[in-house]
């Protein structure tokens, strides 16, 4: 296909062709995850057009100007090897500008192209699926966990900040007010060392973003979501370097499936306290 190219801002009109993308990449996204990048970031969320239809798509959120994460990379199976992903990569880019780091969550494969245009890796994650309906042995977990209210909000923002490098308020108030039944919280002497938010795709209900002190906090706030929601088929994103879980997460009917890989373009001026970090809030949101 010769057809012309050409890459404009997404339209409100443009999410039916988008889910179609995502669909047939067998995506988790809804409707309402292209919203959140075009209600607050729309000269960041771009599609190629070609033969009157949109055939590629790439977004991009930028947290208070300071880290703009990309993602929904899409192009139609039928357009690629056009050079349309680099395109896309390359506008998204400029119009984010110099003066934030820029990252993004990359597939093995993706990992060589964006290589070729200045990425960097900066540690790995692993993918972890659990269909519903699978058996499981929880011990009783050794904190207690209770669920996220409103009033708490302002502490997990400040919390939060602290480890994901940047302030993220419109994506954590998004989550909570889309499924609040599963934001779940622990506390020691009224002090927040931990929280989970859930986010329900199209596909599976996503843990994450999980941010915790240690590893026990971590395991009594993913006790707490299977305990309401083992019947729903779940997945999470965790990082490499919180390994020790794996046998935990195996035992919970957790199986995993694949590698992300966390990328950067050099210098790197935000940093995550990734000790901190267990469970993203997705690969297109960081």
């Amino acid at each position: 296909m010769d057809s012309e190219l050409f890459i404009r801002e997404m339209q409100a009109e443009d999410l039916d062709a988008a889910m179609k993308l995502k669909s047939e990449e067998g995506w988790n996204q809804t409707r309402a995850d292209w919203e959140l990048f075009l209600v607050n970031n729309p000269g960041l969320c771009l599609v190629v057009v070609a033969e009157e239809k949109v055939v590629g798509t790439v977004c991009a959120f930028s947290y208070k100007g300071k880290l703009a994460w990309i993602g929904m990379m899409l192009v139609d199976r039928r357009y690629r090897r056009k050079g349309i992903s680099k395109k896309l990569m390359s506008e998204v880019i400029q119009r984010i500008g110099e003066n934030q780091t820029i990252k993004l969550d990359a597939t093995p494969a993706g990992q060589k192209v964006y290589e070729q245009i200045g990425f960097v890796k900066e540690y790995s994650l692993f993918r972890w699926v659990r269909p519903k309906g699978v058996s499981q042995s929880l011990e009783s977990p050794a904190y207690e966990v209770v669920k996220v209210s409103e009033e708490d909000f302002a502490e997990i923002l400040s919390y939060d900040k602290k480890v994901f490098g940047e302030e993220r308020g419109e994506v954590l108030l998004h989550l909570f007010k889309n499924f609040p039944q599963g934001a779940f919280l622990v506390k020691r002497e009224k002090e927040l060392i931990g929280f989970v938010l859930c986010r329900p795709g199209s596909k599976f209900l996503q843990l994450g973003p999980l941010i915790a002190s240690n590893d026990a906090i971590v395991q009594a706030l993913i006790s707490k979501v299977l305990e309401g929601f083992h019947e729903r088929d779940l997945v999470l994103d965790l990082g490499e370097h919180h390994s020790k879980l794996n046998p935990w997460l195996e035992k919970c009917g957790f199986a995993k499936q694949r590698e992300l890989i966390r990328m950067f373009i050099p210098p790197q001026s935000t940093k995550s306290d990734i000790d901190s970090y267990y469970l993203i809030t997705g690969p297109e949101l960081g």
